[in-house]
This record gives structure tokens, sequence and C-alpha cells, in this order.
């Protein structure tokens, strides 16, 4: 079996760029082709966005936004768990599985993020958030566990 672990870096990056592409494109599509790719974080052009567009486009630009920049925060901890992993040697069964689970787990939270308007059901948004970040620590502890 071959060790795919570090390919989900990769993988996980374009998965962070995704919710940023279709934030542009509903807000150009909202704003006849419009965007500022001069300064798209002028707090001058978001307030002119923000003005031009109808609320629920808005909310959904500034969510897959969110979801955007929640996975370049979240980069670090993942990049870190592969590479605790392999420099650990642990089995390549248990670092494919948890690269695969863990952008499956980065899909989803971004799909709910994006899509999910109702506070009460932005917690399942926690709970898959939870779950990743879980698995890249189980990583870390198995990683020093088999380093002992």
């Amino acid at each position: 079996m071959s060790n795919l672990s570090f390919f989900g870096v990769p993988m996980y990056w374009t998965l962070c760029m995704i919710p940023h592409g279709y934030a542009i494109n509903i807000m150009k599509k909202a704003n006849n082709g419009r965007w500022n790719n001069t300064s798209p974080r002028s707090s001058n052009w978001d307030a002119s966005l923000r003005k031009s567009t109808p609320a629920d486009i808005y909310s959904r630009y500034e969510r897959a936004e969110a979801a955007h920049k929640n996975g370049f925060e979240n980069l670090p901890l993942f990049v870190g768990a592969v590479l605790a992993g392999n420099i650990a040697k642990l089995d390549t069964k248990t670092l494919n599985t948890f690269v695969a689970s863990y952008l499956a787990s980065r899909v989803l939270y971004t799909l709910i993020y994006i899509n999910v308007s109702k506070n009460s059901l932005s917690y399942f948004r926690t709970v898959v958030w939870l779950t990743g970040a879980v698995m890249c620590l189980g990583i870390f502890v198995k990683s020093g566990m088999a380093m002992a």
C-alpha cells in the first residue's frame, strides 16, 4: 500500500481555496460581474458589497470566506500531524485513513459552514470541526507513543 498522506497537503490547500472562489463568484454574480481584485479586503469594498448585495447572498459570501480562512487557520495542525505521523513511521493504513477522514471532515465542515444560516444548526459545524481537530491530535499522540 502506498503512503498517500503527503498528497493530502495539496488536496487540503485546494479544499481551502474552493470556498474563496465560490464567494467571489456569488458576489460577482450578484453585482453584475463587479469584483475589486486590486483591494478585495478593503473595508470600503466590503461596505460597497454589503450595500449592493441582497442580505442572504452577502451572508453566504461571509460564511464562505470564513470557511476559507478557517481552513488556512487549521492547515498547520493538519500538516503537523502528517509530518509527525511520517516521522514516527506510523503504518501506511493509519496515515492514509487519517488523511482521507480528515479531508472528508473538512468537506463536510465547509458545506455546513456555507449552507447553514440558522444558529441552532451551526453547532453541527462545531462538532465536525472538533472531530477533525481530535483526529489530528490523535495522530500526534500515536506518533509520540510510537517514538517512546
